[in-house]
C-alpha cells in the first residue's frame, strides 16, 4: 500500500498539484510554508520507505524462489510422461512471471520515490525564488533623501 503519492491514476494530478503547487503567486507565507515543505518531505520519505520495503520483499522472495526453482528442476529430472514434464514447465513458466512482476512492483516504488524526490527538490526551488521575491520587493523601499 503506497504512502504519500499513491499509484492510482485517478487523483494524481490532484494530489501532485497540492504538494508540488509551482507556482510563484501561491507560495504560503510563515507557518503555512513550513508544513507543506515538511507534508512534502514526509510523502518523499514514505515513497523511499515504501521502495525500500517493496525491495526486502523481493529479496526475501528470491531465497524462497531459488528453493522452488531447485525443487522444480528436481522433479522435471524425474518426471515420467508428457503431462509430468508439462506441468513441471507450467510451474516454472509461474515462478518466471511472478519474479516479472516483482522486478515491475520494485521498479514502479523506485521510480516514483525518485520522482518524487525530483518534485520535492523543484517546489524547494521555486519556494526560495519566490521568498527571494518578496525580500527584494520592488526595489522601491529606499529613497534617497537630497
Amino acid at each position: 500500500q503506497a504512502q504519500g503519492i499513491n499509484f492510482r491514476v485517478n487523483g494524481l494530478d490532484q494530489q501532485f498539484r497540492q504538494l508540488f503547487p509551482n507556482d510563484l503567486n501561491s507560495v504560503l507565507r510563515g507557518n503555512a510554508q513550513v508544513t507543506a515543505a515538511r507534508t512534502r518531505l514526509d510523502t518523499a520519505m514514505a515513497a523511499y520507505r515504501q521502495t525500500m520495503g517493496v525491495q526486502a520483499q523481493v529479496v526475501e522472495n528470491v531465497a524462497a524462489d531459488a528453493r522452488t526453482l531447485d525443487a522444480l528442476a528436481a522433479r522435471s529430472q524425474g518426471a515420467e510422461g508428457a503431462l509430468a514434464a508439462q506441468q513441471t514447465t507450467n510451474q516454472l513458466l509461474a515462478l518466471a512471471a511472478k519474479q516479472q512482476f516483482q522486478i515491475q512492483n520494485m521498479m514502479a516504488a523506485q521510480y516514483r520515490a525518485e520522482t518524487t524526490e525530483a518534485a520535492r527538490r523543484a517546489q524547494e526551488e521555486t519556494d526560495a525564488r519566490a521568498a527571494a521575491k518578496r525580500f527584494l520587493g520592488t526595489g522601491q523601499a529606499y529613497t534617497p533623501r537630497n
